[in-house]
């Protein structure tokens, strides 16, 4: 039902209330990987109601490679179990009434011979002709780019309250430090909900994603690692013109982009644990402000705890990922002279020791978050250098600037010099450790 080819919208709403009769699109939004419909509805009562819809039809992206419309069926996925599995399940653990979310009135998907029911989010791995292994998420044997007759009747769907009309919310980006401090505290309370507990934890990494995060390495396209060096060269030139003199000087920045690379697949793995491992838990995977609501008419005084949206790539992980990619999304760079990360990231450890539950508390040490903290900046890094700094000139970053869906890291030079500066510092840390490391195990 979800993928009526006349009218899918009017097909679900009237799915949600049988007494709908029309709808009018009050905002169409066009992302990557959906769509999004902010509708007003009209009842036979004649009764109006707002939803926010989104709706994902695979055969609108058959222009991406397989890598990239594999990846796009496996955010509708995600998200629809979210709600429908994984949400009561946290609901248990909230000490107060915060819904985490808006109300859903339906989640559905069917993606029936693109991919299995079990397949990982992961990126697939094949055995070349000389035995040995490489990542590819290129090819896969249930689809043809020349042949897109298997995505029609594919979809994903869902039903949402609208969070604007009805709940007085609304979006900001980037934030304020009020309401950045709202935003961490409401992150913390999130991953408290199933911070070490083994059995949320392994539904969500059977169910979601293993790796938790739409920047995980594991689940980027390979191709992204091979732009790293030419993206930060690239960078340099088109972009260095713009930053502070001696800027660029030190050898070690000149090679940020060969170190990142260098050091990724170690970051990644220590941001990477099981379900069973400590400081395992739920990470919402694309925690940037436009995906959050403030409850409120005032902005400069909105409630305690926001909103969250789209949890499409929602997995296992360590908290510390979400709050490195936040404050990279959220943060001026005036505000970061200015101590905003290290309030930011004091903010988030207190109000998650608060939300644990007794047994959990004292368990995770400040010093250790701080490093995961690190490890997660120079992480996001990695994937933005790849993916979204390759090519990027001053015009890129101008036009990016006026759609607040981009990271101020993509929006502004000088957040994005900022960004790599913090980077250079956690990366120098980090090499230290990998050497200690590796002499240790050359030791033994």
């Amino acid at each position: 039902m979800g993928s009526d080819r006349e009218d899918p919208i009017l097909t679900n709403l009237q799915r949600v209330d049988h007494n709908i009769q029309s709808y009018e699109t009050i905002k169409h939004i066009i992302q990557s990987s959906a769509e999004g419909f902010i509708v007003k509805a009209e009842t036979s009562n004649n009764d109006t109601k707002h939803f926010f819809v989104k709706y994902v039809e695979p055969k609108k992206y058959r222009h991406k490679v397989w890598a990239d419309l594999r990846r796009t069926i496996h955010y509708t996925r995600t998200e629809v179990r979210f709600y429908n599995e994984i949400l009561p399940m946290l609901k248990v653990h909230v000490k107060d009434d915060w819904p985490i979310c808006p109300t859903v009135y339906l989640a559905e998907y069917n993606v029936e011979g693109l991919m299995d029911e079990n397949e990982s989010t992961e990126a697939k791995e094949v055995v070349r002709s000389d035995s040995s292994t490489t990542s590819c998420t290129n090819t896969n044997p249930r689809y043809n780019e020349n042949d897109i007759s298997i995505l029609e009747g594919k979809y994903g769907v869902l039903v949402l309250d609208n969070m604007c009309v009805d709940n007085h919310c609304f979006q900001r980006a980037p934030l304020p430090l009020n309401m950045a401090l709202t935003s961490v505290a409401a992150l913390a309370k999130f991953h408290a909900t199933a911070f070490q507990n083994e059995d949320i934890l392994s539904k969500v990494s059977e169910r979601l994603c293993r790796y938790g995060g739409s920047f995980h390495l594991k689940n980027r396209n390979p191709k992204e690692m091979q732009h790293l060096v030419g993206a930060w060269e690239g960078f340099i030139r088109d972009i260095g013109p713009e930053a502070p003199s001696g800027f660029f000087e030190d050898v070690k920045m000149q090679n940020l982009g060969r170190r990142v690379f260098e050091a990724a697949e170690y970051v990644s793995r220590e941001l990477s644990p099981l379900p069973v491992e400590p400081f395992a838990t739920i990470v919402h995977g694309d925690y940037k402000a436009m995906n959050i609501f403030f409850k409120g008419d005032d902005e400069e005084e909105p409630s305690p705890t926001p909103i969250l949206i789209d949890f499409a790539s929602t997995g296992v992980g360590l908290g510390a990922s979400d709050l490195a990619m936040h404050i990279a999304h959220v943060a001026l760079p005036e505000d970061l002279d200015n101590g905003m990360e290290e309030i930011l990231f004091e903010k988030y450890f207190t109000s998650l020791q608060d939300a644990l539950p007794d047994a959990a508390k004292n368990v995770y040490s400040e010093e250790e978050a701080k490093r995961h903290f690190r490890f997660g900046t120079v992480d996001y890094f990695r994937f933005i250098l790849g993916r979204q700094w390759n090519g990027a000139t001053l015009d890129v970053f101008a036009e990016r600037n006026k759609d607040t869906n981009f990271a101020m890291v993509n929006r502004s030079i000088d957040a994005a010099l900022h960004f790599a500066k913090r980077v250079d510092v956690y990366l120098r840390g980090i090499e230290i450790e990998m050497k200690q490391k590796h002499c240790r195990a050359v030791d033994k």
